[in-house]
């Protein structure tokens, strides 16, 4: 080495390759999606698109059939009777509450937290002020409920 070369220094730890996801620095992203989206190592758009919102789609479309198939289930153990068919749909509710609200608050925060792992970043100052908004919207309710 002479004294005339330039000197590399890895600041952001691209490794001189323009990328910074394949530095020195880099680290393979092992474990479980809820896991690496809790921790902030997705990224933005896969988080978003694929857990948030087509999560959500997934979520309601079982729990529509959950609750129905507990309504039906209702109606089976009193065929005459409306109240055992809401009794049902109320049990089919709760066990989807049971397991809509967990998942709302991983989305929330895995979101919150993947939103600097984007190229543009309005998009995750978007994404961040789409789950304050979210977020408002699923305890307005329990707000309600509380103070009613």
């Amino acid at each position: 080495m002479s004294d005339h070369e330039p000197i590399f220094i890895d600041q952001f730890g691209t490794g001189g390759s323009g990328d910074p996801g394949k530095g020195p620095n880099w680290q393979f992203n092992e474990g479980p999606f809820w896991k690496l989206g809790w921790q902030g190592r997705l990224d933005l758009w896969k988080m978003f698109w694929v857990y948030f919102v087509f999560g959500h789609g997934i979520i309601i479309g079982l729990g529509c059939g959950v609750m129905i198939f507990a309504m039906l289930a209702g109606f089976a153990t009193d065929p005459g009777s409306a109240r055992a068919g809401a009794s049902g749909l109320a049990v089919g509710a709760t066990l989807v509450a049971l397991v809509f609200l967990p998942f709302a608050v991983w989305c929330v925060v895995s979101v919150w937290r993947c939103a600097d792992n984007c190229t543009i970043k309005t998009r995750g100052i978007w994404a961040r002020v789409i789950m304050v908004g979210y977020a408002t919207a699923l305890m307005l309710p329990a707000i309600e409920y509380v103070t009613g």
